[in-house]
Parts: structure tokens; sequence; C-alpha cells
């Protein structure tokens, strides 16, 4: 829905005065005589929509219809962004929530023990034999268990809880950039921070080039 306020570049409450100013000032400015050939077609459409504008914002009866099909037209609009931020929240706490089980899953995965110390890990020793009978001898047998140093060990698992926190993570940025590029107040908002910034257009420009 057009709104002719914004057209005539007067507030909603502006008096039929401060209207009949703005469309003087606005009609001479958009007039197509006063145009360039180049913009004679664009003045035109211009010229156009202000004498639309002004038909019913200097008509007090269509003014007042107007008006409050504008303001319900606005309050629809807010409303329905309102449901969809709610079921943006919704999406957006799904995804924590599967997240976070997979950060649960990941820290399933049992750590190795840590074997390393400052000295080299020695299992004790068995009780000698102590035979009943005198006349047999028992010669105790060792046999000596490896030794562990933190050379040995490589956290695989370690590494893999990280990795897959960090790609569930990187998924739910990529998810919650998603949904607000299709909301159209924040996708404006993100185009305009775009436009704004120079920085961002390089940034932007380097991965599209």
């Amino acid at each position: 829905m057009k709104n002719y306020y914004e057209i005539l570049e007067v507030d909603i409450h502006a008096s039929s005065e401060v209207i009949d100013k703005a469309f003087k000032v606005l009609a001479k400015k958009y007039h197509p005589d006063t145009q360039e050939d180049s913009k004679k077609e664009w003045a035109e459409e211009q010229f156009k929509i202000l004498n639309e504008a002004y038909e019913v914002l200097s008509d007090e009866t269509k003014r007042e219809e107007y008006t409050k099909e504008l303001e319900f037209d606005k309050d629809s609009r807010l409303n329905s962004l309102m449901l969809k931020n709610a079921d943006l929240e919704l999406q957006i706490e799904d995804l924590q929530a599967e997240l976070e089980t997979l950060r649960n899953s990941a820290n399933t995965y049992q750590t190795p023990p840590n074997f390393h110390t400052e000295t080299a890990y020695q299992p004790p020793r068995p009780p000698k034999y102590e035979p009943e009978i005198p006349s047999y001898s028992y010669t105790e047998t060792y046999t000596e268990q490896p030794v562990y140093y933190e050379s040995d060990y490589h956290p695989i698992k370690s590494r893999l809880k990280s990795f897959i926190a960090f790609l569930g993570t990187i998924f739910v940025l990529i998810i919650t950039f998603f949904l607000l590029w299709k909301i159209p107040y924040t996708h404006d908002l993100l185009v305009k921070f775009y436009e704004e910034n120079s920085l961002i257009q390089t940034i932007v420009n380097l991965f599209y080039q």
C-alpha cells in the first residue's frame, strides 16, 4: 500500500495548508517540463504519483478513510513481522538444542588417560612365591611391562570433539544469517549496513570475484 504522506513528504497529522504547500513544491520539482529529455518519462511517473497522493489527502473524507486503511495496513505488517520473529526465535531455540545434543554426544567419547609422568610407569612387582616344601626352589620370572610416554598419546577423539563443536557453531551462524536475510526488516538493515561500509563491500567482493 502506497504511503501518500511519505510521497508528499509530510507528517500524518499535517494540516491541509501544509499538504497544499508540499504538493506545490514537489509538483514544481518533478514537473516534466522542468526536466531533461532523458528524465521526462521518470518525471511524468513521479508527477502522476504526486497527483494521486494529493487527490486523496486534499479531500478530508478520502483522507480519513485512507488514513484508517494505512494504519490498519501498518498494524497488519507489524503483526506479521512479530509472528515471523517469534517463529525465528523458536527455530533458533531448536538449533541451539540440536547443537547442545551434538556437544553432549561428542562428550560421550572418553579421552584416553594421560600416561605421562615425570618417571616411567613401573607396574608393581608380584610377591615372591614361598614354596611349602623346602626341597623345591622357585625362581621368579618377571616380564617388563611397556612404558608409556606423552609422545605415544594422540588425542584424536579430543580434536574430533572440538571440530564437531566448531562445525555446529558455523552451522548455527549460517542458518541464523539465512533466516535474518529472509525477514524484510532485517534484510533491509543488512543491505543498508553493506552499502554504508566500504570495508564490508571489499570483503564481500573478494568472495564473489
